[in-house]
């Protein structure tokens, strides 16, 4: 959860531990004539219930015993997130108290020589202000930079790059909770086609429609991502083989019925769905169920285009080592080879 620093009309929150109990009325005082909200605490307990209800934007901590590792200074270093550090300003009357602060878990922090200067605690209770608000401006520019990296830019969809974080995320949660993962790989079908024969700005109206209709396919748990030029794939966690054939139908009617239309073009296109699917009990690897599932893609392309064909064991080799399914009350129903063996599964 995100916090802001400070805005304008909320003043800058300053969280003043005395826990010393030396006389900080001026430093209030001053600080407070400066625009920022001062909540003074005299104890431990005192400092814990008001920590617990706000979030300040700055702490200063004069500690009662100034020991690494001890109760005062791991309360502060609770409170620091990686995204949003929050100033500490340490009041000492021994500068030999701070031999081990390079071990304090504290990304930003200060100290002041007691007795506290009115005009110096104010100027580095600014000065770390500062540093906060610059700190905040660079994650939130961080954030925007992974943002684009994130989407692609032409669909709205996942980037190839983020996908592939996902996947092994998915992966690794599937392992643990013993659940089902489907893989779906799509490939507009004779979209060089499309490009030759209209314009590249129709090309990019065509993959946009594509990934408009994902979007509003899948689950808001699924993952649909662009992985380069007209290919597209969908992860489904918890979702069998089955279930995902399912799905993998209503994605391939869906844009089969739908008429794209920009400028002086107007098309109908269609695409093939290869699905790999892992049950979590057998061995595998992100990287397998990838090569699987592009494996029954080429297959449902082989086929005739325009078709879902589900990876069942291990490639196709012949006529006898494949199973064809065919949708029945939107299930996969399928049927054995000759043989009896089931490499792959398709449905048209």
């Amino acid at each position: 959860m995100n916090h802001p620093i400070e805005t304008d009309t909320a003043p800058a929150l300053v969280v003043l531990c005395n826990h010393g109990r030396d006389d900080f009325q001026e430093v209030v005082e001053v600080l407070s004539r400066r625009g920022m909200d001062v909540r003074p605490s005299h104890s431990l307990a005192e400092t814990r219930r008001i920590l617990l209800e706000v979030r300040p934007a700055v702490v200063v901590l004069n500690p009662l015993t100034l020991v690494t590792g001890g109760i005062e200074l791991e309360l502060v270093e609770s409170l620091q997130r990686e995204d949003d550090p929050i100033p500490v300003l340490i009041a000492v009357d021994d500068l030999q108290l701070l031999a081990d602060a390079h071990r304090w878990q504290l990304p930003i922090r200060d100290f002041l020589r007691k007795p506290l200067s009115s005009n110096e605690t104010v100027h580095r209770v600014e000065l770390a202000l500062a540093h906060r608000r610059r700190h905040s401006m660079l994650v939130l520019r961080q954030r925007h930079l992974e943002g684009q990296i994130s989407v692609d830019f032409k669909t709205g969809l996942l980037s190839e790059q983020y996908f592939t974080r996902i996947l092994i995320l998915e992966w690794k949660r599937s392992r643990r909770h013993q659940d089902a993962l489907s893989l779906l790989f799509l490939d507009v079908d004779d979209f060089k086609g499309v490009n030759d024969t209209t314009e590249y700005s129709f090309g990019d109206e065509v993959l946009r429609k594509v990934g408009e209709t994902l979007r509003n396919t899948v689950r808001e748990t699924d993952f649909a991502a662009r992985i380069g030029g007209d290919e597209f794939c969908v992860l489904l966690p918890q979702t069998t083989p089955k279930e995902a054939v399912q799905t993998a139908m209503r994605i391939r009617q869906r844009i089969a019925e739908t008429v794209i239309q920009r400028g002086q073009y107007s098309r109908q296109v269609t695409v093939s769905i290869g699905i790999d699917a892992h049950d979590a009990r057998s061995a595998g690897s992100p990287e397998l169920l990838r090569s699987h599932a592009n494996l029954a893609l080429k297959e449902a392309k082989k086929r005739g285009k325009n078709q879902v064909w589900l990876y069942a064991g291990h490639a196709p080799t012949g006529d006898t080592a494949t199973a064809t399914a065919t949708a029945q009350d939107g299930a996969a129903k399928v049927e054995r080879g000759r043989n009896g063996d089931s490499g792959a599964a398709g449905a048209n």
